[in-house]
């Protein structure tokens, strides 16, 4: 009777050959179930691929996100002469502002990693304020008026301010009832600014240390000429000269409210037209609606203003 083969007898049998052989022996079961476990996969390197792309994506998203920007914005004015005139009732009478040669340019950058840097200079040839007439008049003149400021902020450096204000000269002449309690003149005069920081730009994870932060401005002012003449009822009168344009714009500004308040939306009578929109069908009705949706509010606010004529005797 033929005896069916031993696996046992073939494992015997290999091992008393040489170790490539044995190499190869036990190569060749992995080989058959490398290719049949590489056929059996292939749908499942598809889906597997399939489901790594929406992370790709979100990956090329985040990255996009993630790139550097800078901001930067340059404006410029220039006006050469501005005349301003009104009547102030009995508070000051006719008042006129007149001011020319006004310049101002500045740079303004901004970027991702909150870096900003604006620079601004602003410069007045001459602005001049004349009352006559009210219970508050004056002159205030002001010549070659100039300002240049610098603000820089930048991670991981001590930020730094700076300011610088340069007046050629002023003249001022405060009148209270037809009296002159207050004049000044003020000439030559320079101002600067500076501010020094010195605080901790690291977050130390021990809370225990604690570093001291000190903030320092710098303060420097020149002029050549400062006079000022007062009287005995300078301070008490200008209190009262504060108050004085204070309770007129106070006054304005209810008197400008109530005459805006008889513009008011009153209850809206649609025309008489209109009535035919009822008998249209309700699809209708949803397109004009949706084509329209914006301008019924509006309409009603237009059409329910009414001005009231108000005469007096």
């Amino acid at each position: 009777m033929p005896q069916s083969p031993n696996v046992f007898n073939e494992h015997m049998t290999n091992s008393t050959m040489s170790p490539g052989t044995v190499g190869q022996s036990l190569k060749s079961p992995a080989s058959i179930r490398s290719r049949s476990v590489s056929d059996s996969s292939v749908p499942r390197r598809d889906s597997l691929s399939k489901t790594s792309t929406p992370f790709n994506k979100s990956n090329k998203a985040a990255s996009q996100q993630g790139t550097p920007w800078e901001t930067l914005v340059v404006f410029a004015i220039n006006l050469k002469q501005l005349n301003v005139q009104m009547n102030m009732s009995n508070v000051m009478g006719n008042t006129t502002w007149t001011t020319s040669g006004l310049k101002s340019q500045g740079r303004l950058s901004v970027g991702s990693n909150r870096d900003r840097e604006i620079s601004m200079s602003v410069g007045l040839g001459r602005s001049q304020l004349d009352s006559k007439g009210g219970v508050v008049g004056g002159t205030i003149d002001v010549n070659a008026l100039e300002m240049v400021a610098h603000i820089s902020e930048h991670p991981n450096q001590q930020p730094s301010h700076k300011i610088q204000i340069t007046m050629g000269s002023t003249e001022a002449r405060v009148d209270y009832m037809g009296s002159s309690i207050l004049m000044g003149i003020f000439s030559n005069a320079d101002l600067k600014l500076q501010d020094e920081w010195k605080v901790n730009l690291y977050n130390t994870l021990d809370s225990s240390i604690t570093d001291k932060s000190e903030i320092f401005v710098h303060g420097d002012l020149t002029w050549d000429i400062f006079q000022v003449m007062i009287s005995r009822s300078t301070t008490p009168d200008l209190i009262k000269i504060g108050m004085k344009p204070q309770e007129f714009f106070t006054q304005q500004f209810d008197t400008s409210k109530r005459a805006l308040s008889t513009w008011g939306p009153v209850p809206y009578l649609p025309p008489k037209t209109m009535t035919s929109n009822l008998e249209k069908s309700s699809q209708e009705q949803l397109l004009d609606a949706a084509h329209h949706r914006h301008w019924p509010g509006v309409l009603k606010v237009v059409s329910g203003c009414q001005p009231e004529a108000k005469s007096r005797m």
